[in-house]
């Protein structure tokens, strides 16, 4: 459905405060930012900043769905591959490229700060977010692999895909405690990943993945 000049230009300028907010909660976290601060740097009143978003923890939740769209947006869900191995292998290297991404990572920084005086904003950003991406990758699950794997709670199977791929990685990256992950160290632990994923939930394991394969891997994640 095409739409008007008007509803383009609302929807742009939209857009464009979700950004500058964006901005001033990474920088200030939550308490330390104002509407005022806001609407001073896009250069308009604060009458027209409140036109578009009613409260500060309105506009907080409208960047909690922007930031997480465009995180679970850039995850790779096409199936490429001609094995279950090399179809999980490409789903979970995606996930650990967003989930260790600036943008990601100052997200999760945070929402973590938030937990003890706004409970709600970490259960709506939970919702909003990291749920909806669960669900996701459960249904991805569930129409590529049902017939290879032994479970129908896809959602736990796919937490513990994530779980496999990006644990280590993600905390790190989030206590920033070391450099970030290099392409050849992301390229092996999203295989290890797939590989103890297909182990731990395959039907035959054995035939999904030989055992030779999970050591082979192993060697060259800890070269890595």
């Amino acid at each position: 459905m095409k739409i008007g000049k008007r509803e383009t230009q609302r929807l742009a300028k939209r857009a464009e405060i979700i950004g500058v907010a964006r901005q001033h909660f990474f920088e200030n976290g939550f308490d330390g930012t104002t509407m005022s601060a806001i609407a001073a740097q896009l250069g308009g009143s604060k009458r027209t900043l409140w036109s578009y978003f009613s409260s500060k923890e309105e506009l907080f939740v409208a960047v909690i769905e922007d930031t997480t769209a465009s995180v679970r947006g850039g995850m790779d869900f096409s199936g490429l591959g001609d094995t279950p191995l090399e179809k999980l292998t490409n789903l979970s290297r995606s996930v650990i490229e967003r989930m260790v991404s600036p943008l990601a990572v100052q997200m999760y920084r945070l929402v973590s700060s938030l937990s003890d005086r706004h409970p709600e904003l970490v259960r709506t950003f939970f919702e909003r977010g990291p749920s909806r991406t669960r669900v996701k990758i459960a249904d991805y699950i569930r129409v590529n692999f049902a017939d290879l794997l032994w479970t129908d709670d896809f959602m736990t199977a796919g937490d513990d895909l994530v779980g496999f791929a990006t644990a280590h990685f993600h905390f790190q990256s989030l206590w920033g405690i070391a450099a970030p992950p290099t392409a050849k160290q992301k390229d092996a632990r999203a295989r290890l990943a797939a590989i103890l994923f297909l182990r731990a939930y395959g039907r035959d394991p054995d035939m999904l993945v030989p055992k030779e394969v999970l050591v082979e891997t192993g060697a060259t994640l800890a070269a890595a």
